[in-house]
């Protein structure tokens, strides 16, 4: 289990952008959702202005969820997120062009064949000695002396995994990114001091979203089944012997239980990975 209350934290810049903008980030966490899942959980603030953040029609390997702190963010043709949404973006989905003018966000990213926060790092240096970031793209020269242009992310993908990208990536389960409004949806109470709105459950790999609201100061349990993530939207939560506010994560790991206490009116939201057996579909993925 870890606690990370990101209001707590300070924004940084983030210096190795593949994309355009002027971006911050909060780092979260990173490792395993289930052995072999690697992923990546951070907060990102896009600045906005004269640097607004920018990114070309794309698709991706991983997983991807987005739950807006603040803001709108446009993914283009017509999928905008408000303040409090949840954006989730299926493995393989197009999406973009993307325009974000000063919001931000939560957000987690998962796959079978993640790229490390190190390995991006290193791969992006490495890809700048032979070519240039430039619009979301990497463009560079071949061994024929031709220009060639890909997704800047896709890009460093092949160049940590030394094999084409769409190798990776597969056909969409949903041809779009899902965006929900959790206003729209109605709490459903258990009779047991919680009430819960259902947002979303995806693929064969039982991905749930799910908000919270305490409705009076009980236990709200993540079990040991799989990993789960637990993002507050206000009010005040007890872990422990702690308390923690808004925007505070608690990460439960794959293989333990952990129990959160909420003051009444409390709301989050909880993101339940896939459970430990779906593991076998990673050898089937990858």
């Amino acid at each position: 289990m870890e606690i990370i209350p990101t209001d707590e934290m300070d924004w940084k810049t983030v210096v190795a952008n593949a994309r355009v903008g002027d971006v911050q980030n909060k780092y979260v966490r990173e490792g395993e959702v289930l052995p072999g899942v690697g992923y990546a959980a951070d907060c990102y603030n896009y600045v906005g202005g004269e640097n607004v953040f920018t990114a070309p029609r794309h698709r991706h390997d991983f997983e991807q969820i987005r739950i807006s702190m603040t803001g709108v963010q446009d993914f283009g043709r017509g999928q905008v997120t408000e303040e409090g949404w949840i954006a989730y973006f299926p493995a393989g989905a197009y999406y973009g062009p993307e325009r974000i003018d000063g919001a931000s966000i939560f957000q987690i990213q998962w796959s079978d064949a993640w790229v490390s926060r190190a390995a991006h790092d290193k791969a992006y240096a490495e890809l700048k000695e032979k070519g240039v970031f430039s619009d979301g793209k990497y463009v560079y020269t071949d061994e024929n002396g031709e220009s060639q242009t890909k997704d800047a992310l896709n890009a460093i993908w092949e160049h940590v995994y030394r094999r084409p990208a769409a190798s990776a990536i597969p056909a969409p389960r949903y041809p779009d990114p899902i965006l929900m409004n959790p206003d729209a949806f109605e709490y459903v109470s258990d009779g047991d001091g919680l009430s819960t709105k259902a947002l979303g459950r995806f693929t064969e790999r039982d991905l749930t979203i799910t908000k919270i609201r305490w409705d009076a100061a009980v236990d709200f349990e993540m079990p040991a089944d799989r990993t789960y993530c637990l993002f507050t939207n206000d009010g005040e939560i007890a872990v422990g012997d702690g308390r923690f506010g808004r925007h505070t994560v608690v990460w439960s790991d794959l293989g333990e239980t952990v129990r959160v206490t909420g003051d009444p009116g409390t709301e989050a939201l909880c993101i339940a990975f896939p459970s430990a057996r779906f593991a076998s579909l990673v050898a089937d993925h990858g």
